[in-house]
């Protein structure tokens, strides 16, 4: 008997302790505090996860992933070309790393991204497999597997060239220019200032000399930065870098070539380019005597860049003449002999790794007017004409015309009474005049000479004979004398 009080006390108490624990447990995920959720500050990658469940973390890192898959790019850049790569590469091991999460940190997702599928992403991208030699891949995938694993936003670019280990694998940029300064007063302005100087191209950043001489501290004269300037635009020509200020002058320099000329002028004319690569590049100048060098050097460019003049003409000064009465007799002289001007256009082209262009502009035209060459030539008379049949010179009347011309018959004229300077009436009173060159008998013009007819003739006819030479006016009822000098008609 008290063998069976003891288990049954024991029962009790077995029955006691286990429904507690259950009631207990159930109490306490209904009324208070879930003692499994995760304390605060805690993020899983970008995820936001304080005081949540693992079960609604899971849920929530899992919505944080599938938008960062959407939104944003990462990029692999190859000598300027830039290629996305697939985010849908990455394995997310989302469930182990909610549980192995630590509270009031921020914890990484745990992520895979296959060795196959970035090696045929370089492959394609850089058109070659010897670039694996070259490149620290295992680098390069750690890199690519912290960006998923914080599910960082926004876009990401990685560079090969970041990456390389031996630059010798790889065809490199290397590209050199050298100008002939001889004769130019900025050669030692050039050999102080810029000698041995380096100027760093950081990627998708732009360049000015201006900027430039101001960062360094340096002077240079308007002449000297435009050799500068104009060494560094031949320098890039055959690059995929963008010019985004350029001047020229109105003469092309002695130590410019046609094409390439770039002028500097404090706070006035600036010259200015832009890298648009990823990669850094370098140029090293160096000034030697009389010629200045350029070299630039960086990873290689993403296609192969030539620039051809396409276009050259001379064009030939015109000749202005000029009066000046400083110059005697009939001579003349120079005063400025003129200089040809010229027109050139340079044009840019990108070819491919298969040949094919893919890209061709203008990279330079520029415009050169001539200089026209002006002779001054000496001040001369007018020369005067003069009519060999006629002794008579036009415009010296020295003689007296009066022809108080009365006639009552018949007044025949018969030649063409023209008096130059003065104009010679015929009255005829009763009679008929006629006037075999002149039909309206009524003027007479004598083109020839002075008309002096002094006859009265009240009955037959008075003829007047052409003049020989030019007179003046006659009117037969002016008394005023005219002047003239020629034959007197019969």
């Amino acid at each position: 008997m008290q063998s069976l009080k003891l288990l049954a006390a024991l029962l009790v108490c077995t029955v006691f302790i286990f429904g507690f624990s259950q009631v207990g447990t159930l109490v306490t995920n209904q009324w208070l505090p879930h003692t499994n959720s995760f304390s605060e500050s805690t993020l899983i990658a970008n995820a936001e996860v304080s005081n949540r469940s693992k079960t609604d973390a899971l849920e929530k890192v899992e919505a944080a992933k599938n938008s960062w898959l959407s939104n944003g790019t990462i990029y692999l850049e190859w000598a300027g070309e830039l290629q996305p790569f697939p985010k849908e590469a990455f394995t997310f091991y989302i469930p182990e790393s909610v549980e192995l999460a630590e509270d009031s940190s921020h914890n990484p997702l745990k992520v895979e991204l296959p060795n196959g599928t970035l090696l045929e992403q370089i492959e394609l991208l850089s058109q070659t497999s010897d670039i694996f030699s070259a490149m620290d891949t295992e680098k390069l995938k750690k890199d690519l597997e912290e960006v998923a694993s914080h599910l960082k936003e926004g876009d990401h670019t990685f560079s090969f060239s970041d990456y390389l280990v031996d630059d010798e694998v790889m065809d490199q940029t290397n590209l050199q220019i050298t100008l002939n300064i001889a004769g130019q007063t900025s050669i030692s302005e050039l050999q102080e200032v810029l000698n041995g100087k380096e100027i760093k191209l950081r990627g998708n950043e732009g360049f000015s000399i201006d900027t430039w001489l101001e960062n360094e501290e340096m002077t240079l004269s308007d002449e000297a930065a435009s050799v500068l300037a104009s060494m560094l635009f031949e320098l890039i020509a055959p690059t995929n870098f963008g010019v985004v200020e350029r001047h020229i002058s109105k003469e092309l320099p002695t130590w410019a070539n046609e094409g390439y000329e770039a002028r500097f002028q404090k706070e006035k004319m600036d010259f200015a380019f832009t890298n648009p690569n990823t990669s850094e590049y370098t140029i090293t100048i160096s000034v030697n005597g009389a010629t200045i060098t350029g070299e630039l050097n960086g990873a290689p460019l993403p296609f192969t860049y030539e620039v051809n003049q396409v276009e050259m003409q001379t064009l030939s000064p015109k000749t202005v003449i000029q009066y000046s009465a400083t110059i005697p007799g009939s001579g003349t002289r120079v005063k400025e002999t003129g200089k040809n001007g010229s027109y050139v256009q340079l044009v840019r082209t990108a070819t491919d790794a298969s040949g094919q262009i893919t890209e061709t502009l203008v990279y330079s035209e520029d415009y050169y007017a001539p200089i026209q060459r002006v002779e001054l030539h000496a001040l001369t008379k007018p020369v005067v004409t003069t009519d060999p049949t006629n002794p008579n010179t036009i415009g010296n009347n020295n003689g007296t015309n009066t022809n108080p011309n009365t006639n009552n018959g018949t007044n025949i004229n018969t030649g063409s009474n023209t008096n130059i300077g003065n104009t010679n009436t015929n009255t005829n009173t009763s009679g008929t005049n006629t006037n075999t060159n002149n039909p309206t008998g009524n003027q007479n013009n004598n083109t020839g000479g002075t008309n002096s007819n002094n006859d009265t003739n009240t009955d037959g006819t008075n003829n007047n004979n052409t003049g020989l030479g030019n007179g003046n006016a006659n009117d037969d009822y002016n008394e005023e004398p005219g002047t003239g000098s020629g034959y007197i008609g019969k």
